[in-house]
């Protein structure tokens, strides 16, 4: 079998392709296609050995490099997308052409080339504020990315009535370190600042709930996904490790690092929406996740180990970090 990870330098990708040849007895094929925008190339360094891999540097948008990556494909993992934090509202357009087209021209060649599986990384933010929700339940997607997400979703269903067979993983917020980590999200980025001893920012209450899914719950996610295809085909499968609040992020780094301080503020209103989501779907065919917030975000703090307390200063500034 040869699977096409598309985005396969970027956070989860990084992750995926050192599990992948894991959960297949037979030897398996793993072809790359990234444009390296997003992407680092470490992703591709210090790989198992045991599996075929190919890289290809290009754009998921171009017709050309579509169709040399999926020549001989089975199956193909979608991860390349515009990846913004659930409520960022940057680039509105940039973000609509290359998660919502970029995936309707890829999945119009997939149905071209005769791939048989198509597996979409999509996100827990269609939803929009509220919760917990189902997958079952009306969407209302806040902000380009949510919404591109959501549009995304309808072209992929539109081809799994076409004949190719489709799942959908609706991840939440994702965490964790893994060979490529982004910080622009409020685990990963407390994670950063109790390591480095500077203090953990709360808006408002600190109760505004976000679903979070450790990186390597959802690369197994994905793996178990695509191994169990016969059952998962045709599904949109809600993917998260658990709903959490700031205040539990905070008392999760609290875990490992007890003596990092914290401060209020107002600052953007948007961080004190919430919405939470109901996973029971995805657990009913078998998957579980297999870490939490306290052991994830501590594994990070670990890896920062040496700093003392911050320089104070004069001008407090307050980092806006999206939830």
């Amino acid at each position: 079998m040869r699977v096409l990870v598309t985005g396969g330098c970027g956070y989860v990708g990084s992750q995926l392709l050192r599990d992948l040849p894991e959960h297949f007895e037979e030897e398996i094929g793993v072809r790359v296609l990234d444009n390296l925008q997003g992407g680092r190339p470490e992703a591709l360094m210090n790989l198992p050995v045991g599996c075929d891999y190919e890289f290809i540097e290009g754009d998921v948008l171009d017709p050309s490099v579509q169709r040399a990556a999926l020549r001989d494909v089975d199956a193909v993992i979608h991860l390349a997308a515009i990846v913004q934090t659930p409520l960022s509202f940057d680039d509105p357009n940039w973000v609509e052409q290359v998660n919502h087209w970029g995936t309707s021209h890829l999945l119009e060649a997939c149905l071209e080339e005769g791939v048989g599986d198509f597996i979409f990384a999509s996100s827990a933010a269609v939803y929009g504020p509220g919760g917990p929700h189902g997958e079952d339940d009306p969407c209302d997607p806040m902000g380009a990315y949510a919404h591109s997400k959501h549009e995304a979703e309808h072209a992929v269903r539109s081809a799994g009535r076409r004949g190719l067979r489709t799942t959908i993983l609706r991840l939440g917020t994702v965490y964790g370190p893994a060979p490529v980590t982004r910080y622009e999200a409020v685990a990963n980025r407390f994670a950063l600042l109790a390591g480095t001893r500077r203090p953990l920012t709360i808006y408002g209450e600190g109760t505004q709930t976000r679903p979070f899914i450790h990186v390597q719950d959802a690369s197994d996610a994905l793996c178990w996904t695509l191994a169990h295809r016969e059952h998962t085909g045709s599904q949109t499968l809600n993917t998260v490790g658990g709903n959490a609040s700031v205040l539990d992020l905070v008392n999760a780094a609290k875990q490992t690092a007890p003596d990092v301080e914290t401060r209020r503020t107002e600052q953007d209103i948007r961080t004190h929406l919430s919405f939470e989501i109901d996973a029971d779907r995805i657990r009913s065919l078998g998957w579980t996740p297999s870490h939490d917030l306290a052991r994830g975000l501590g594994s990070m703090i670990d890896r920062l180990h040496g700093f003392s307390s911050p320089v104070h200063l004069s001008h407090d500034s307050i980092e806006t970090v999206d939830l």
